[in-house]
């Protein structure tokens, strides 16, 4: 516990420093180029931009211990209320991308440990090599131009259809640019993991002898090989799980997803302070949460990790 909030001060308090010392002006952005400086030295004064840093960061974390993230200056709405509503988009997006990682990662993993050298394991290759070569940003704008501008087959912006009452179909259309492209990358990397692991365990001594004994090399690498690759996949998807929450923040611009990591950008650009520390507190907080889930769950897997955990 003392861990999880030491992390937690420690990225809000490099958070604070970096926006205070960036240049830029909350005040000046709200009352534009032509504001006056009594205008706009009365505004920073309601703000509490005039105190000391220290005294500021002091003011911000208490109210943090009270549940308070303070009042979005561009939004003049409370901080925790906009990022309910942003993570819940976020959740919408992160959670199908990283499924889908997962599932196509483990099979062409295994897919291409088993049929080492065929066509399987060729195609496997080509992609992994794609998806690990490609920027996010870049893989997402091929994906509009293509399947959204060129064909027409798909929306290329935004969570539902302007003007129209969002429903499961509509934002299931808008959610397949974005979380192919928040796949592909952590797909890649899930599969290379799985691959190179499996080819390892096929080496050892058990295997062959269960070969020796009678079984099919798939049954004994489904049997035996397979139990013993999960250690390294399962810390690899939570590294993965790491990166679709990071990489949501690209993805979410590229497609003007009304996410958490949009919201982060658009509140950094504007100098919205509440919004950025109390948004990046809550991606440290799941970042720090995926870490010790998996960390747990190595003593569900294997036996021997158990007394290793406590």
């Amino acid at each position: 516990m003392m861990m999880f909030l030491f992390v937690l001060w420690g990225v809000s308090l490099t958070v604070f420093l970096a926006l205070h010392l960036a240049p830029g002006n909350p005040a000046q952005l709200l009352l534009g180029s032509f504001a006056t400086p009594e205008a706009l030295s009365r505004l920073t004064l309601e703000l509490g931009l005039d105190q000391p840093l220290p005294v500021q960061y002091g003011h911000w974390l208490a109210r943090v211990f009270q549940g308070d993230l303070g009042t979005s200056i561009m939004l003049k709405a409370p901080v925790t209320t906009i990022l309910a509503e942003r993570l819940h988009n976020s959740v919408v997006l992160a959670l199908p991308a990283f499924i889908l990682a997962t599932v196509l990662g483990i099979l062409a993993g295994l897919l291409s440990g088993m049929y080492r050298r065929g066509w399987v394991d060729h195609t496997a290759n080509t992609v992994m090599f794609v998806g690990l070569a490609m920027p996010v940003f870049w893989l997402g704008l091929v994906l509009i131009l293509v399947f959204g501008l060129s064909l027409g087959w798909l929306p290329t912006s935004g969570m539902s259809s302007p003007g129209a009452e969002p429903n499961l179909s509509d934002i299931t259309r808008h959610l397949i640019l974005p979380v192919l492209t928040l796949a592909l990358a952590p797909a890649a990397v899930i599969a290379q993991i799985t691959r190179s692991t499996l080819l390892e365990e096929i080496k050892q001594d058990y295997v062959r002898t269960g070969v020796a004994k009678g079984l099919s090399a798939n049954r004994a690498v489904v049997r035996h090989a397979l139990r013993n690759t999960w250690i390294p996949v399962i810390t690899t998807l939570g590294l993965e799980m790491n990166y679709v929450i990071g990489g949501s923040v690209l993805v979410e611009n590229v497609f003007n997803w009304p996410g958490i990591g949009q919201l982060l950008v658009q509140s950094a650009i504007s100098r919205d302070y509440p919004v950025v520390l109390g948004a990046s507190l809550i991606l440290a907080a799941i970042f720090v949460v995926v870490n010790f889930l998996v960390e747990a769950s190595y003593g569900l897997v294997d036996p021997r990790q158990r007394g290793q955990n406590v």
